[in-house]
């Protein structure tokens, strides 16, 4: 085995973050200082290891022009090397503290490709109780607001320095709403690399498989960027009647002619050039073309003795994207813009002789955006931070709906919004006094839309930090939304023999299901409270307790239409459609606004991590930086200094100590309270107690999610868990459904085949090829339903809930 490198850059640790870059010295000894009496210190004061000091004096005996100070400081001993830092380069324009910190080591221990798999990975530790729907975090690249999310998604993780995630508080500072955390991705600041990546996932129940072809190309000096990708996925179908569904008497071989899943199949091509245009300024241009298709089928056609009815959906988008970096005196400015159509055809395919037929829809969007943030003012207790945006978006969107050669529906929408955001941030006290460091901010937002009355945003909050461990945040918003253009005018969709639960009548019948847009939708007012906490109760340990209350009250919620309960009948008569015997035969499922909800939820969460061993004073476990040969450091970083240790040394121990990891993370959500009045005047749908919006039963009590992970010498391991608690329809003496508490485990299992061949002596087809093996699902677990009698409906048995079960993959990936 080859020796074990590392670099002097990732030991001499910054003063601001606790972390290892690669960074010049900013001070040194005395010139005259021999080089044997030279101590070299981490920035805490403790002295790098004996065999690192000694590779260290012996380098710069014969290279003293290394350790020219760049400045002196008093009150340093001679014969010392103390480093210090500034920010580091790619930090947040804020002073608001990050809640979680993953370094190059860290982040390698997920055994992830690319930053869109990494912020999946992370995802427990990303989640915001804020927000309007599972909306992803705010994502920053190298403290700079970016254009779209795919203009990053498919960097490989080994060009990442550190990720940083910050409270929902600082994506104001970025012209954002701040209902979702912020993560600040940082990469070397030079990397070059291809890599290729085969994955295949199979379902072990049979039917179903999927298999999956990546190739990237990533490279970046500096402001200089570049990057090409491409990607092929084709998945199969499964059946009814391959996972054995029982089906209604009349129709016993229904099976064979209804999908679970659908065949699908997707391709994907993107590309992204950056480079300086000048002075401070730097511009980039991205684009990606996805083309994805799918075929689902939907059973008989009434009246048609054989055949199935088919639903074939084509979609085309296109996203073109610019954003422009500078800096004005102590001010930072970008500016974005963005293009994307995406051009979708629905065609249902009949068996007999009718036409078939056909929705087509196009939505385009433009929007552009200027943002300016710095500090205003330097006032006793800090900066006075400002973020100003102003943006202008056009939004088209037209559909239609046509039978054979008859237009039955046609929708040709559009808006134009002008915006405008401001955000302060004001400190009050530093960190330098008993009562620690306190700020207020606050944010105006104003929308002017085309269609329909402005929307207003108002916040304000407080950050507390009483001692440098502990953080407290405490904020109110007042904000306005409108229904998207899609809400308003999507395309009338019919799906016939839908499988529902008629909660009146306490049976499972195939109805006609219509989806698409609903003109008549209004504003919503949302109103949300949120008290934080995150503290780091520990010395020196990663070890990190939060807290999260958010309450959010809603007037006019914007909903997708909830399942067929008898009040949901009661409050949208108009909605449902019944036979003369009572039997449903019809749902219209556009989306609805609600008269009004509330809903109160506590997030607590623990996060733990630390080496797999013990590591020495100056040797952090922050510090390290992995390669696989002296010729791939130099290229990472080019100004450090390298040093190595023979393999089976103290010194190569520690640094395998000081390259793994264990990780731990739980989070635990209370729902305290989740109520809904669909209708003024009449009863409140309490989720948490019966009441239902979807067919998979009221809110549960409790979520639990865990996961558990270690990294060392090449293999890895990745175990997640999540729990449910249990929750019930209560609808009548006819229709009552309990569904039972739920849990899966998911386990991932990934080995570096080069560093566990030999390392720099490993084949050369080895070097940088990894492989992975994932199991879904560990246990095979299903949703279980059971009505009022123990019995399961037929539009609850568990397959039907969750079609594949178990699955399990294998990914190989290859860096050249």
């Amino acid at each position: 085995m080859g020796r074990i490198h590392f670099l002097l850059a990732t030991l001499m640790t910054s003063s601001v973050t606790g972390m290892a870059w690669a960074q010049q010295p900013t001070t040194g000894p005395d010139q005259s200082t021999r080089p044997e009496d030279r101590v070299f210190r981490d920035a805490k004061g403790n002295p790098l290891p004996e065999a690192v000091q000694e590779q260290l004096r012996e380098h710069f005996r014969k290279n003293p022009e290394a350790l020219r100070p760049a400045s002196s400081v008093d009150g340093e001993e001679p014969g010392e090397i103390v480093v210090s830092g500034t920010r580091p380069r790619g930090s947040v324009v804020s002073d608001i503290p990050a809640e979680r910190s993953f370094n190059a080591q860290d982040i390698r221990a997920y055994g992830t490709s690319t930053i869109e798999e990494l912020l999946d990975a992370l995802a427990p530790q990303l989640a915001s109780n804020r927000g309007r729907g599972d909306n992803p975090p705010v994502t920053l690249l190298n403290g700079r607001r970016i254009a779209d999310f795919s203009e990053i998604a498919r960097i490989p993780t080994e060009a990442i320095e550190r990720t940083e995630v910050f409270p929902e508080e600082l994506a104001l500072q970025y012209g954002y709403r701040a209902d979702q955390k912020v993560v600040n991705i940082i990469t070397f600041e030079r990397f070059d690399s291809q890599f290729g990546q085969v994955s295949v996932i199979g379902a072990t129940d049979g039917g179903w498989a999927s298999a999956t072809a990546t190739a990237d190309h990533f490279q970046i000096s500096g402001d200089t960027r570049f990057s090409l990708n491409a990607a092929y996925t084709r998945s199969g179908n499964v059946l009814e009647s391959e996972r054995e569904l029982a089906q209604p008497s009349a129709m016993p071989d229904r099976g064979d002619l209804r999908t679970l899943v659908p065949r699908s199949e997707r391709v994907e091509i993107g590309g992204l050039v950056g480079r300086p245009l000048g002075g401070t300024i730097s511009g980039i241009l991205s684009a990606k073309f996805e083309h994805g298709e799918t075929r689902s089928l939907l059973g008989r056609e009434a009246g048609i003795a054989a055949g199935a009815l088919e639903r074939d959906i084509g979609t085309d988008t296109l996203r073109l994207g610019a954003a422009v970096n500078g800096r004005l005196d102590r001010w930072l400015w970008n500016a974005t813009s963005n293009y994307q159509r995406a051009d979708t055809t629905i065609i249902a395919k009949m068996a007999g002789p009718a036409a078939s037929e056909r929705t087509g829809s196009l939505a385009k969007t433009y929007d552009a955006g200027l943002l300016f943030n710095g500090p205003l003012a330097t006032l006793p207790a800090g900066q006075l931070l400002t973020s100003i945006r102003g943006g202008v978006a056009v939004q088209d969107f037209a559909a239609e709906t046509s039978f054979g050669s008859a237009n039955i529906s046609a929708n040709d929408l559009s808006r134009r919004i002008g915006s405008i955001q401001l955000s302060v941030d004001l400190p009050l006290l530093t960190d330098a006094g008993s009562l620690g460091a306190l700020s207020l901010n606050g944010n105006l937002g104003l929308q002017s839309l085309s269609d329909t009355d402005d929307l207003r945003t108002l916040g304000y909050g407080v950050v507390w930090s009483p001692v440098k461990a502990i953080g407290i945040v405490a904020s109110l918003t007042h904000e306005q939304g409108a229904p998207t253009l899609q809400q308003l005018g999507a395309p009338l969709l019919e799906t016939p023999g839908v499988r529902t639960f008629d909660f009146a009548r306490g049976e499972v019948v195939d109805i006609l299901r219509l989806s698409g847009g609903n003109s008549d939708l209004v504003n919503d007012q949302r109103d949300v409270f949120r008290f934080g906490f995150n503290a780091r109760p520990i010395a020196h340990t990663d070890l990190t307790i939060s807290v999260d209350y958010v309450a959010t009250t809603i007037d006019n919620p914007i909903s997708s239409f909830p399942t067929a309960l008898p009040q949901v009948e009661a409050a949208f008569p108009d909605r449902f459609a019944r036979e003369n015997d009572g039997r449903l035969s019809l749902i219209d499922a556009r989306p609805v606004n609600f008269a009004n909800s509330h809903q109160e939820r506590l997030r607590w969460g623990v996060v733990f991590t630390r080496p797999l061993g013990p590591v020495p004073a100056g040797m952090q476990p922050a510090n390290g930086l992995n390669f696989t040969s002296i010729e791939e450091a130099q290229r990472a970083m080019p100004n450090a200094t390298i040093i190595t240790a023979e393999p089976g040394s103290a010194l190569a121990r520690q640094g395998e100590n000081l390259r793994s990891r264990f990780f731990a993370n739980l989070y635990h959500n209370w729902y305290l309270e989740d109520r809904v009045t669909l209708r003024d005047g009449l009863p409140t749908l309490d989720l948490l107690e019966g009441g239902a919006l979807d067919f998979l039963g009221g809110r549960r009590r409790h979520e639990v999610e865990f996961q558990v992970g270690a990294f060392k010498r090449g293999l890895g391991a990745r175990m997640d868990v999540r729990w449910q608690s249990d929750s019930e329809i209560r609808s009548g003496p006819n229709g009552d459904l309990r569904f039972a508490s739920l849990g899966t485990v998911n386990l991932n299992l990934f080995a570096d085949l080069g560093q566990r061949a030999g390392g720099p002596n490993a084949s050369s087809w080895l070097k940088g090829m990894r492989a992975t093996l994932g199991v879904y699902n560990l246990l095979g677990t299903r949703p279980q339903v059971r009505d009022a009698l123990g019995q399961v409906p037929i539009a609850y048995q568990p397959a039907n809930l969750d079609p594949l079960g178990r699955t399990v993959s294998f990914n190989l990936r290859k860096v050249f």
